[in-house]
């Protein structure tokens, strides 16, 4: 065994732990000092999370959330449109099916068919 190598690799691993622990130290001063931080650190889930946490691997995680929670509140007032017209299943009214519709709601909440040739502005149920 090359005890050399080893050592160099234990040391390599030490310095790498200290550098993190450094770093959740300094967090931890931060979110002491403002509990918005430390409410903002509690909130995300690293446990998917690849990379680290620079600007580049922050912007990627925040556009990642968005599209996540876009496509579901469009899910969401699918099926709540559904409900309220008591139609589940039913295709809109311009005769496609509600998957059809946007996969997000524009800024004033509608749900434009994304079929190439429709002109149906938002998901509605007769």
């Amino acid at each position: 065994m090359d005890h050399t190598q080893t050592a160099a690799g234990h040391a390599q691993a030490a310095r790498s732990a200290d550098e993190l622990a450094q770093s959740l130290r300094l967090l931890l001063a931060y979110a002491r000092l403002e509990p918005a931080i430390a409410t903002a650190l509690a909130r995300i889930d690293t446990t998917e999370m690849t990379g680290p946490l620079d600007e580049a691997g922050l912007r990627a995680e925040l556009a990642e959330a968005e599209a996540e929670r876009d496509v579901n509140a469009a899910l969401a007032e699918r099926y709540t449109r559904s409900a309220a017209a008591d139609l589940p299943n039913a295709p809109c009214v311009c005769g496609h099916p509600a998957a059809r519709h946007a996969r997000r709601l524009t800024e004033d909440d509608r749900l434009p068919c994304g079929h190439d040739l429709c002109r149906c502005g938002d998901l509605t149920f007769a």
